[in-house]
């Protein structure tokens, strides 16, 4: 991570209090998670300290809250005391799901998404110019000057490039696809059917 990159930065006894694994600890205390805007949070993923929450009992497990999903109400994501798996903990119901295995692979896949909607969206960025570089380049059109450009890349096959997702997925990270209900399930099945 870069080091002008903004992060957000845990409470280090509280962080310590639940005992994760030393890689993620670090990750927590020396490197933070990265700060996000909100306009460019991936499925509404945000970072945030939460040091006057503490931890969240869900079940038998407690969790380190270290961000949210769109809102905080709505679901907090947590790392659980010990083995540092990522879950989405639901404050209404007092449910939590399994996301991933760690925060490290819940950061790579949330890269996956986005790189996967930029490749959606490329091609369909427009070319800004004053007038008179219109008017320049216009002309230069009809003098045969400007030939158009054929595309340098094959059109995007949102199948295919899904498949290739949980395909990566599945290789980096089994456990988070080996249940149907499973975070990382839904989210891949609503991109298959074209809802997010």
């Amino acid at each position: 991570m870069k080091r002008d990159t903004p992060v957000v930065r845990y409470d280090p006894v509280l962080v310590r209090s639940v005992n994760l694994p030393k890689r993620t600890e670090a990750r927590l205390l020396d490197e933070g998670l990265p700060l996000v805007d909100p306009a460019h949070a991936v499925l509404g993923v945000r970072f945030q300290s939460f040091p006057d929450m503490g931890l969240i009992q869900a079940g038998e497990q407690k969790l380190l809250p270290i961000g949210y999903e769109w809102e905080p109400e709505t679901a907090v994501l947590g790392l659980a005391e010990h083995s540092g798996h990522v879950y989405s903990f639901h404050p209404a119901s007092g449910q939590a799901g399994f996301v991933n295995t760690d925060i490290r692979r819940f950061l790579l896949f949330l890269s996956c998404i986005r790189s996967f909607t930029a490749s959606q969206s490329e091609g369909d960025t427009a070319t800004h110019m004053t007038l008179e570089e219109a008017r320049e380049r216009l002309a230069a059109f009809r003098r045969g000057e400007v030939v158009p450009k054929p595309p340098k890349r094959q059109a995007f096959n949102r199948k295919a490039e899904l498949a290739r997702m949980r395909a990566r997925f599945e290789e980096e990270d089994a456990s988070s696809l080996a249940e149907e209900n499973h975070w990382w399930n839904c989210v891949l099945e609503q991109l298959e059917d074209g809802l997010l």
